[in-house]
């Protein structure tokens, strides 16, 4: 009877495991995935997350955060999949690698027109625990950097005339200033950011260690879904060919 009544324990937490709901982390990062006045995602990242957790015939939650947040809390938690996270080296052993959305080529950009200080180091604005920072602390060393929430916010100090210089693919720094309100057309492409040791190899959907085998092995056979692999396609054509 205590053989049964175990068994039948090991089976009720194997089935309460494996129904437990993936939650889908995301921050406001144009034009990837977004988030609306009413606190809702959208955007192309966040809308092919959707079809693969549907495809994949899970229960998921999409939930907005701030990515400092998402870092240094979720992160750390099993059974959380973040959309559009920068795989670099030394990332690369921290999550489970689901897919890729997007590639770019990053470059150092200026106001059109705008002029530097004289006599005075250029100042960057980053977005706090991004991959990049230790890249432009040592490019345009630490005292010169002003670290802000989200790369949308660092992209606004350069607008305002906080800061002389934002570093970002030229498809992303265009989604940003866009949700801004303001154009390509107002900014001047500088040389192209290497990123040396911290080199990000683009966007993917990441899971966190400790995720569910269940749940990943769910994900990725519907990543080889005709269906999905369709919307990946046009996905990256639509994102890279910018």
């Amino acid at each position: 009877m205590k053989k049964y009544l175990l068994a039948l324990c090991l089976i009720v937490v194997s089935i309460s495991i494996q129904a437990k709901p993936l939650s889908v982390v995301f921050e406001h990062n144009p034009p990837f995935q977004m988030i609306n006045d009413s606190g809702f995602g959208y955007g192309p990242v966040y809308d092919f997350a959707q079809a693969l957790v549907k495809q994949a015939g899970l229960s998921a939650q999409f939930t907005p955060k701030p990515w400092a947040r998402i870092i240094e809390k979720d992160a750390q938690q099993p059974n959380i999949l973040i959309l559009s996270i920068s795989k670099t080296p030394q990332r690369s052993s921290h999550f489970i690698w689901l897919t890729s959305v997007y590639t770019g080529q990053q470059y150092v950009w200026k106001l059109r027109g705008g002029i530097d200080p004289e006599g005075k180091p250029v100042q960057v604005a980053i977005e706090r625990d991004s991959h990049k920072m230790k890249s432009i602390d040592a490019y345009f060393k630490p005292e010169n950097v002003l670290k802000v929430l989200n790369s949308t916010q660092a992209l606004n100090a350069l607008i305002k005339g906080r800061v002389h210089r934002f570093v970002g693919t030229k498809f992303a720094v265009s989604g940003k200033l866009n949700s801004l309100g303001y154009s390509l057309d107002m900014l001047e492409q500088l040389e192209i950011f290497y990123e040396g040791e911290y080199a990000s190899q683009g966007l993917y959907l990441a899971l966190t260690p400790g995720t569910d085998p269940e749940t990943l092995h769910a994900l990725q056979r519907a990543l080889k879904q005709p269906e999905i692999m369709t919307l990946q396609i046009n996905l990256l054509q639509a994102l890279d060919g910018q």
